[in-house]
């Protein structure tokens, strides 16, 4: 009984998943795992294949998980979180994990109850039937009740503000700051976004404000 409730549980989540996958490719926050280039206004993002991106060409959800490039970017995680896995292969769009982006100043770090509203039914298992060592991983902080202590990629100054949800409305895509996310085995920082200048420019190719009071408050 309480298995078939897990399975039950694991098709409402993918169903609610489902559905927010619609409202975020409406707005511009999901990627077609074909899609290599987008278009941010201000050139085309770093190349995708190689130089820790892996390639989605072939990939389909429930075959084989994407090939790691040769060469991971980014720090070393206490979970090796894919996102070429997750964002890229299965779809799911950033706003079903980062959901405070839609209406907060700021992104959150998904809790892991909401990890495990699929971790729960989803283990991985290899031909042996042994679950993948970072699910179980995952599934061992779930249980003592800890956080992952997981490394910071992106952080902008203390003196200035960039708020997600106003971005977020514009539909502006993630991947126009973050990079090919969908495609990073290992996430690392494709744009240096501490740096005012390319906020600038973004600023003045959109024809957005420039005022100083926007961010430095």
């Amino acid at each position: 009984m309480k298995r078939l409730s897990y399975k039950i549980a694991g098709v409402v989540l993918l169903g609610f998943a489902a559905a927010l996958a619609g409202i975020s490719l409406a707005r511009g926050q999901g990627a077609p795992a074909t899609a290599i280039q987008m278009d941010t206004g201000l050139g085309p993002l770093p190349a995708s294949g190689g130089g820790g991106y892996s390639s989605l060409t072939g990939v389909r959800p429930g075959g084989a998980w994407p090939a790691l490039p040769r060469r991971l970017k980014g720090p070393v995680q206490p979970i090796f979180y894919r996102h070429d896995i997750h964002a890229g292969q299965y779809r799911i769009p950033c706003l079903y994990c980062h959901n405070n982006a839609a209406n907060s100043w700021t992104v959150n770090i998904p809790s892991l109850s909401t990890c495990m509203g699929c971790h729960l039914i989803t283990s991985a298992p290899d031909s042996a039937g042994n679950p993948n060592a970072d699910i179980a991983k995952l599934r061992d902080y779930y249980t003592k009740g800890q956080s992952v202590p997981w490394v910071r990629i992106n952080k902008i100054p203390e003196y200035a503000h960039f708020p997600h949800m106003r971005h977020v409305a514009a539909a502006l895509a993630c991947q126009t700051c973050h990079g090919n996310i969908q495609q990073m085995p290992r996430v690392f920082q494709a744009v240096n976004v501490s740096s005012m200048g390319w906020c600038t420019s973004c600023h003045m190719k959109r024809g957005v404000t420039r005022d100083c009071t926007r961010c430095h408050f």
